[in-house]
């Protein structure tokens, strides 16, 4: 990218990071599209998960993304399920519209992206995302939806880390690498403050329930106060979290009490997820990512126990074996009595 499309990066107001990138592209098929270009997760979802190698598609597909409010990794990841519905026959030809929806077609994949976005002809069978789609296409293409709790999974993969698998499938909205990056512990990044003094093993399973529950109420504050996780990466811990909090709102308030405001959200976001149907059986990875490990590379033959590590997850929660938050948990973080009776019928 730096050599041929990028000519510039943007920033949120006064960010020292940078992430975004300025693209221009001036030959070629996509010539004349200038601004926003892919960042990581996007060239890998309409790249590397659908063989498609031109950069400049790529580059389309995400523009095409922003302006119709769509996520670049859903789209990214319903497409490829699609190709490789297609590719074993259970998408014919003319279920897609005529496309010839081959790996690697980049002109097929930003038409999907067109059509997706204006829910028109196989664009509306997609536009709800892989487990709907799958569901409707039927002749086992659940096994090709990708997906927890109905999000398409990022370019992170949890047969890396024992502790992001885990991460994965507890997260109330899924398959999501922003709302408790916990890889980032298993990566070589710090937390002493909060008890992460050394990198964590990435594979092994042992006290990992304990360090994902913590950095999970943790992030879980980072995003109550609409702070970016990447300043994390410029050296953002928990001391200055507590210091913003108290800063801006008065109140005198230390670390444990910060955790237990975490700890308070997700408890109400996990009584939210049930009152809507979610349970126990939707905190599980693909039947893929279970099944087959990778053949070679630094993660050769890891598949995480996410059995065992969700049932220490749960104890250490406080909550039933069935994933449900007691009446004891909430108590203990004065919630019980402050939530309707339609959620208390839920609890033991």
């Amino acid at each position: 990218m730096t050599d041929t499309i990028l000519v510039g990066r943007s920033t949120c107001w006064a960010c020292p990071i940078g992430c975004g990138r300025q693209v221009e592209i001036k030959e070629g098929k996509y010539a004349g599209l200038k601004g926003k270009g892919p960042e990581y997760e996007t060239v890998a979802a309409f790249g590397s998960l659908c063989l498609n190698d031109n950069l400049s598609a790529i580059a389309k597909a995400n523009d095409l993304c922003n302006r119709f409010g769509l996520d670049t990794i859903s789209t990214g990841g319903v497409i490829a399920m699609a190709i490789e519905c297609y590719e074993k026959g259970l998408l014919s030809r003319q279920d897609v519209d005529d496309l010839d929806l081959t790996w690697g077609n980049h002109q097929a994949i930003v038409t999907l992206v067109e059509k997706i976005g204006r829910r028109e002809g196989i664009g509306d069978l997609l536009a709800d995302g892989s487990l709907v789609a799958a569901k409707r296409i039927g002749k086992g293409a659940e096994d090709m939806a990708i997906h927890v709790k109905g999000l398409e999974l990022p370019m992170h993969d949890p047969r890396a880390y024992s502790g992001w698998a885990l991460s994965y499938v507890t997260i109330p909205r899924g398959g999501d690498h922003i709302a408790a990056p916990t890889y980032w512990l298993e990566r070589g990044v710090t937390f002493p403050d909060l008890g992460f003094p050394e990198p964590l093993d990435r594979f092994s399973s042992e006290n990992k329930a304990k360090w994902v529950k913590v950095f999970q109420d943790f992030c879980e504050v980072i995003e109550s106060m609409v702070a970016c996780k990447f300043s994390v990466y410029a050296g953002l811990r928990s001391p200055h979290v507590v210091g913003l909090i108290s800063f801006a709102t008065g109140w005198d308030v230390d670390l444990e009490e910060i955790l237990k405001i975490g700890e308070r959200s997700l408890n109400l976001k996990r009584l939210i997820n049930l009152r809507l149907g979610f349970s126990r059986k939707d905190d599980v990875l693909p039947k893929r990512l279970l099944s087959l490990s990778l053949k070679e590379g630094g993660t050769q033959g890891f598949i995480p126990d996410i059995e065992s590590l969700l049932k220490d997850y749960y104890s250490l929660r406080g909550w039933t074996d069935e994933g449900v938050p007691t009446k004891k948990k909430l108590d203990e973080l004065s919630l019980l009595t402050d939530i309707e009776e339609e959620y208390k019928a839920l609890l033991i």
